[in-house]
């Protein structure tokens, strides 16, 4: 880099300052370092014992700098041409005061925290509850499949119902406007649907004239009002059994606008789906038809679909195909399927049963989702226990019995067994690719979903080191939601939801390594739909998937963390003042930030002690990098510091400058503590084992100093070696993991060092993300970083083929973690802790330096998951 000489009699200011040489200057430069300007405060002397601050040229080169503007008070003395200003980098001023903070605490006291917690606990015994009941599956009555039901006549051969209670069910049910179907949320494509089927049904019986005219008039006034309805909004199969009901309704005589242009354009888009659909396969192997054979019936062979029926009976799990197969073959299999939903329904049949497996994924990713799940660890394993159970390389259907999977169940229960160390594998994707490399929801597909494609784009994420499928997956799902998003509004064919669109744009913007738990919930909680409904043939409700139990519970849940969280905000800021850290002006104040990327994740009561022993060190490993690369002016004084760290010695502190004595003492007293309240937790002296680890630190940020002073670019694995330790993530991880809830022996914890694969993976991701955002500034201030490094190593390449390169690095580092994450067997709390600290480099440095500008968008993260309740 270019060095520029102060020179002589650079500026004058007004005659209340002291020269340069007396007293405390507080001066404000601008300097221009390689043609950039920023801004920096000139510098105490670190000097030990030197009251001056103008620096010969063996000074720390990395600091000199030629001022090209000045402000402030008093007057700058002659200073020798051959003399250098050591300037030092002034930050953003901390956004969270303790004025700020200690205002919005009061204003957010909570005064019915007893019965919150009361309501709390019965929130949580209620939901176990759920969890444990879920059986085969609990949903809302269909008009539709229980019109099919009733039409099945009495095997007795008597002129009335086998299931005469579900004739009783459409005479009563029906709606005001005359319509069948569900009333929570209507859509003209689903009532007329489940309306027509209801009215034929009636007829067929001889009964309930006035609903049926009732029903008719209803038809007739809505049905042009499927033109406008979104197409995602037409049920699965509407236009093979819609045009099928309708043609019996007009052998029945009922009068309906048959010859409606609409009506007439469903008809086209039965004949040309019908022309694609191979007879041979349709009677062969399993595919979505068989959940709509009585939309077929003129064109199926009924004795070979019968050799595809599932094993419980049914076809596909739906009442509806089931009936109409029993009505033309009178299978005893398919009518002891009847009688079970009716036993287990009593007067009506859901639209599918059972539907187990989707049930449970989909409960077990709301909770956990709505960050709720802590209350559920034994129901969460036994629920994935059942559904790994049904698990196989064609991945899995919505029902154990299902003959055919799909990818929205498969690709869900991939990700949720992954992560909870279940051994499946990826390649149950590959059944749901076509020739073009795209994927589909179920074979023969010719419209996706948002909510399947969502979900295989996050499965996508916890891959592994060399699952191509995932990377095409990743690659695949992403253009499709990204395309989505630019078409108004974001409907889908699947299901109804409260926000897709927001949960689409947050999973782009926020992809699982750079999203942190806290944050997500903050999120979905806002976007989840406690009466949200899915679409199959109709439209049906999950009451163990969207409940309004889940939200209240999540919403007291997170904001009593919050409180919690508030209070330790509190005592850390106490901390902070009372060890002087807080007087201190060349580091980056940034507390709060730093106590966020740890609360974000280990969130929960029990972990309060680690989260206050992670801010502390990470604090001091914040300030140690600022110390030592403005500091490190010349071999004795890091000598000095690096001495009494080793030694740990306070001795040495009465020859230190007031700054260098203020860390070390912090330093010394605040690792004491922590090292004492860590050996009572786990039983022996951890104090030589963070010793040990500040030591390294300290180590490695010397090393760097003197690559600065040195001018000296190493090659990038020589940079990486050190670069892991000096960015400091190892050092603070394996303090903190001390006080989570897991036991450490004494040679277990020795075991657990800078050469653990998990820790370089962290430090590793860690350091990279970080380079190839403060590239520009690192450059500015002569400091080596990844990018420099890669160009040494390869002088041909551009900068952006060496940063292709650092994040091709970065992102295979990111697979390997979750390799470790998901197959370590080091306890859950210390992976969730060193996994969720990598997540936090991933979310600071997303765009840029997040942690040291503090830019909006951080602050409003943060404001959202520790400061703000949910209301």
């Amino acid at each position: 880099m270019s060095i520029g000489t102060a020179s002589a009699a650079l500026f004058s200011f007004s005659s209340t300052m002291n020269s340069l040489s007396n007293g405390s200057l507080s001066c404000r430069v601008i300097a221009k370092l390689n043609g950039s300007k920023q801004r920096y405060t000139l510098q105490q002397p670190s000097f030990v014992g030197v009251g001056r601050r103008v620096f010969s040229k063996q000074a720390d080169r990395s600091q000199w700098g030629k001022i090209v503007a000045c402000s402030g008070e008093g007057t700058v003395s002659t200073i020798a041409t051959d003399s250098y200003i050591l300037l030092k980098r002034e930050f953003p001023p901390a956004f969270w005061t303790e004025e700020m903070i200690d205002s919005i605490i009061s204003s957010y006291d909570d005064q019915n925290a007893a019965e919150k917690e009361k309501r709390m606990q019965t929130l949580i015994v209620e939901i176990k509850a759920m969890f444990q009941s879920m059986g085969d599956g609990e949903t809302n009555p269909s008009a539709y499949d229980t019109a099919w039901v009733a039409r099945v006549p009495a095997v007795d051969g008597s002129n009335h119902p086998q299931f005469p209670q579900t004739l009783q069910w459409i005479l009563q049910n029906q709606l005001s406007d005359g319509s069948w179907g569900e009333q929570l949320c209507f859509l003209t494509y689903d009532r007329i649907l489940a309306t027509l089927a209801c009215v034929i049904t009636l007829t067929l019986w001889h009964t309930g004239d006035a609903q049926v005219k009732k029903g008719i008039e209803f038809i007739k006034k809505n049905a042009e009002r499927m033109e406008g309805e979104a197409d995602n909004h037409r049920p699965s199969g509407f236009e093979i059994v819609f045009i099928s009901m309708l043609n019996e309704a007009k052998i029945l005589g009922l009068d309906l606008p048959y010859q409606l242009p609409f009506f007439m354009l469903i008809n086209e888009m039965r004949e040309t789906k019908l022309k694609k659909i191979p007879l041979n396969v349709v009677h062969s192997i399993p595919t979505t038809i068989l959940y709509s054979l009585e939309g077929l019936q003129e064109i199926i062979d009924w004795d070979k679909i019968m050799k595809l029926q599932s094993k419980n009976g049914s076809f596909l799990g739906s009442p509806a195909s089931t009936a109409a197969v029993f009505m033309r073959t009178g299978d005893q299999k398919c009518l002891d399927f009847l009688a079970l939903v009716l036993n287990k329904f009593g007067d009506h049949a859901p639209c599918n049963y059972p539907f187990d497996l989707f049930q449970r994924i989909w409960a077990v990713d709301t909770v956990e989702r709505l960050g709720i799940d802590r209350h559920f660890k034994k129901e969460i394993k036994e629920t994935l226990d059942y559904v790994y159970m049904y698990w196989d390389e064609r991945g899995i259907g919505w029902a154990r019995d299902n003959a055919i999977g799909d990818i929205d169940d498969t690709a869900m229960g991939l990700r949720i067994l992954r992560l909870h160390g279940y051994n499946v594998s990826s390649e149950a994707l590959k059944t749901f690719r076509d020739a073009n490399g795209e994927f589909f929801c179920f074979m023969g597909e010719t419209q996706r979903g948002v909510t399947d494609m969502l979900n295989v784009h996050r499965c996508s994420q916890v891959a592994f080191p060399g699952e191509k499928i995932m990377e095409e997956a990743k690659l695949c799902t992403q253009r499709y939601l990204t395309n989505a998003l630019e078409s108004v509004g974001t409907f889908d064919k699947w299901a109804l939801k409260k926000d897709l669109r927001g949960e689409v744009e947050y999973v782009l913007k926020y992809p699982w390594h750079r999203s942190l738990p806290r944050v997500e919930a903050r999120s979905y909680i806002e976007q989840y739909g406690a009466n949200d409904v899915w679409l199959g043939k109709s439209m049906y409700l999950l009451p163990c998937v969207s409940n309004p139990k889940y939200l209240e519970l999540a919403k007291l849940d997170f904001n009593s963390v919050q409180c919690i969280q508030r209070k330790e905000i509190q005592e850390l800021q106490r901390w902070w003042k009372a060890s002087g850290l807080a007087k201190l002006d060349f580091y980056p104040h940034r507390l709060v930030e730093i106590y966020f990327a740890v609360a974000a994740s280990m969130f929960e009561p029990e972990f309060a002690l680690c989260r206050a022993v992670y801010t502390k060190v990470s604090i001091f490993v914040v300030i140690l990098k600022y110390f030592l690369e403005a500091y490190a002016t010349s071999g004795q004084d890091v000598t000095l510091f690096s001495e009494a760290v080793t030694r740990w010695d306070l001795s040495l502190v009465d020859v230190m400058p007031q700054e260098m004595k203020t860390c070390f003492l912090s330093l010394y007293k605040t690792i004491n503590e922590i090292a004492l309240q860590g050996s009572k937790r786990q039983g022996h002296d951890v104090l030589p084992y963070i010793r040990n680890l500040m030591e390294i630190q300290v180590a490695s940020h010397i090393r760097e100093a003197k690559w600065v002073q040195d001018k000296y670019v190493p090659s990038l694995n020589e940079y990486m070696e050190n670069a892991k330790i000096s960015m400091g993530l190892g050092t603070i991880v394996m303090a903190s993991m001390i006080f989570t809830e897991d036991f450490l022996s004494s040679n277990a914890l020795s075991k657990i060092g800078h050469g653990s694969k998990f820790i370089h993976l962290i430090s590793l991701t860690g350091c990279l993300i970080y380079d190839s955002k403060t590239y520009e500034e690192n450059k500015i201030r002569g400091k080596p970083c990844a990018i420099q490094c890669c160009l040494k190593d390869y002088p041909r390449i551009s900068i952006e083929e060496a940063l292709n390169h650092i994040y091709a690095l970065m992102q295979n580092a990111l697979l390997e973690l979750n390799w470790d994450f998901t197959n370590s067997d080091m306890p859950k709390s210390y992976r969730k802790l060193f996994f969720n600290t990598a997540r936090a480099m991933q979310f600071f440095f997303m765009e840029k330096d997040g942690f040291t500008l503090s830019h909006l968008e951080m602050q409003k993260h943060v404001k959202k998951c520790v400061f703000e309740p949910i209301l």
